[in-house]
């Protein structure tokens, strides 16, 4: 186990010095060594999970928060960008943890994109969402107890809508640019500009909204049902 978890910064390293190398070579696979890259890893946080998460409290926990976060992804699908996933994504990691907050954003993407729709987008998706879960504990361990957590919560939400659009940018600029220079970036990054700040603006009003309810339900039912060895007592007011 222990030279499986080397097994993805190797070929990280590796593929850097192949594209000093082969830079043309390297620019027109990079989509394909993108997803293989994501795939692996997944597959290192999925034994990583396995090893950490074995209550099975906890895995219904971390499985009923995506199934929820993914359901409540569809109804908003007609407006673009607007949904309460990654509000939900955050709060769960900010109550459960890294790990949690990470397998709940990557099972939204997973679960409700059998309903709208699955591609080579969604373990971007995935990996987007997921990042939103650890952004939410770091925030926690930050900003908790903090006389304006609740504004500066509102700034994450901001600052995580506009973090997946620039994942998602990346995704599309290595799958289906043909050209990987900065100016194509930056033209990607414009074309989405409108829509990440719909999903910010999203964010701002779920957190202001509803952050401190759900918090509440959350770090009561964590402590209720002694989930993730975690006795915290709740500090959103």
């Amino acid at each position: 186990m222990k030279g499986s978890s080397l097994l993805l910064p190797g070929i990280l390293i590796a593929l850097i010095i192949l594209a000093y190398f082969y830079p043309q070579q390297l620019s027109q696979l990079s989509g394909l060594l993108s997803l293989l890259l994501l795939a692996l890893l997944f597959l290192q946080l999925f034994f990583y999970y396995e090893r950490k998460i074995s209550g099975s409290k906890e895995v219904a926990t971390i499985s009923i928060l995506g199934a929820f976060s993914a359901a409540a992804r569809i109804p908003f699908a007609a407006i673009p960008s607007v949904q309460p996933c990654t509000f939900i994504i955050l709060v769960s990691g900010y109550v459960f943890g890294p790990l949690a907050g990470f397998m709940v954003g990557a099972e939204t993407a997973l679960l409700s994109n059998f309903f709208l729709g699955q591609g080579p987008w969604t373990p971007w998706q995935m990996f987007a969402w997921g990042l939103a879960g650890i952004i939410g504990w770091l925030f926690r361990k930050i900003a908790k107890g903090n006389r304006y957590e609740h504004y500066l919560f509102i700034i994450v939400g901001i600052l995580s809508a506009y973090l997946y659009g620039v994942i998602m940018n990346l995704s599309y600029w290595l799958m289906y640019m043909g050209t990987h220079t900065w100016e194509s970036f930056v033209y990607a990054e414009a074309l989405s500009f409108w829509y990440d700040t719909l999903h910010a603006a999203g964010n701002a009003i779920f957190i202001d909204l509803f952050a401190v309810r759900f918090i509440k339900i959350l770090e009561d039912f964590k402590m209720r049902f002694a989930l993730f060895n975690n006795s915290e007592a709740p500090s959103v007011s």
